[in-house]
């Protein structure tokens, strides 16, 4: 689903060495989100974004969806009340988003909402520190052929 280019000398498929830069980007041109982590949750939030959704990571950054410009930070916080009732951003798949989200099911990705739409897919999901994330599909390709409807948090609008 989303193309990377793993360094073969890491353990992990999308964890970049520390000693690799990340692609310079002009600052104009950049945008960055910051993710709160937990103290303490910083290696299983490194394992969500790189080996879970499969984006490249580069120390305590990623590249959503493996758009360089665009880059998810993780930074610690202190904050102790749960933020999740809001997103804190979204990424599209191109397409056969039940097959998508299965595999996300069986890798204990935590969904609140899984929905089929006129204009396609919506899912949201849950971060191993309950950071929620919007992840969309405009296809309702599903070469898998696979159901989802019988899911819990299955809606169809």
């Amino acid at each position: 689903m989303f193309p990377s280019q793993p360094n073969p000398l890491c353990a992990r498929k999308n964890i970049v060495s520390n000693q690799k830069q990340r692609p310079d980007i002009k600052s104009d041109k950049l945008v960055v989100i910051f993710i709160p982590v937990r103290k303490g949750m910083m290696k299983e939030m490194k394992t969500f974004y790189g080996d879970v959704l499969s984006f490249t990571i580069y120390g305590s950054e990623f590249l959503v969806n493996n758009i360089e410009n665009i880059r998810g930070q993780l930074q610690y916080s202190e904050i102790t009340i749960d933020i999740a009732k809001n997103s804190l951003f979204q990424f599209n798949i191109e397409s056969n988003f039940p097959e998508y989200c299965i595999s996300l099911r069986q890798q204990g990705v935590v969904f609140n909402l899984l929905a089929m739409t006129p204009g396609g897919y919506m899912a949201e999901i849950m971060d191993p520190c309950n950071n929620s994330i919007l992840i969309g599909c405009d296809s309702f390709e599903n070469n898998g052929n696979v159901d989802i409807s019988d899911w819990n948090e299955y809606r169809r609008y």
